[in-house]
């Protein structure tokens, strides 16, 4: 008995050395199924809908699908997921207005990276779960501690997609109108959980936390007015498909082509 004790006590010293303790892949018990190895390139797509009112337009249902360039690796025994916005896909319930989102928005998206959580089900699949983080457009949001700022005035306003104006810039098309240019300031938090179908696949649902956007300038001051945002039902699956590395954004938008 104190030899088998001995011996466990090394195993236990060797684990906590080497971080086998807290890694991402070790065994959960004696005998139990090791976690899929999910280390690697996705193409990842997030589907959120989000119910607006606007004051010359009056409510729109808004469903965006979201393709992102996406790799997993172990740092330090903890799976993290490293995320690259590609495409941002929006379409109104009502064709009297459509937002585009220029390049230079998509662009200045944040490359992300946060851990991913894998916990074993009990009918012997894995729970995925990875909280993307709250993110901020246009302004910086260590510097806003009163919440999302209300004008350009505020000092956490900045140029963000650097084409000389407040915040981030986006496109509305309005029929009578044309392509009216919108300064505005956004955040969002969202949350996935869903489960790894096998080491190729994985699936679940988006829930998004945090939901909030002011306008705060317009080339047209009819719609310098913010939008009333909530969080809309439907449209809030997220799939992620293994891909082969050294992908690229061009590869994600072909892989994506045809789908919402």
């Amino acid at each position: 008995m104190g030899t088998r004790l001995k011996s466990l006590q090394i195993l236990v010293l060797v684990a906590l050395l080497t971080g086998t303790a807290n890694s991402a892949w070790a065994e959960t018990d004696e005998g139990a199924a090791r976690q899929p190895d999910l280390t690697g390139t996705w193409y990842m797509r997030i589907r959120t809908a989000t119910d607006a009112r606007l004051a010359i337009i009056g409510n729109t249902h808004i469903k965006s699908t979201t393709h992102l360039l996406v790799t997993m690796s172990v740092i330090d025994g903890t799976l993290m997921q490293k995320q690259k916005t590609c495409v941002v896909d929006s379409r109104p319930s009502r064709s009297i207005t459509r937002t585009v989102l220029p390049k230079a928005f998509i662009d200045h998206l944040p490359v992300k990276s946060y851990p991913v959580s894998l916990t074993p089900n009990d009918d012997g699949t894995w729970a995925y779960r990875a909280d993307l983080k709250q993110q901020f457009v246009g302004y910086h949001g260590d510097q806003a501690s009163d919440g999302i700022p209300e004008n350009d005035k505020h000092p956490s306003v900045f140029d963000w997609d650097e084409d000389g104006k407040p915040g981030a810039s986006v496109l509305v098309d309005l029929p009578l109108f044309g392509h009216i240019r919108i300064y505005m300031v956004q955040t969002n938090h969202t949350l996935l959980s869903g489960k790894v179908v096998n080491d190729q696949s994985i699936e679940g649902r988006t829930r998004q936390l945090v939901l909030d956007q002011r306008t705060i300038g317009a080339d047209n001051r009819l719609l310098a007015a913010s939008p009333k945002l909530t969080v809309g039902k439907g449209h809030d699956r997220f799939e992620m498909m293994r891909i082969e590395a050294g992908a690229t954004c061009e590869d994600i938008i072909r892989i994506g082509a045809g789908t919402f």
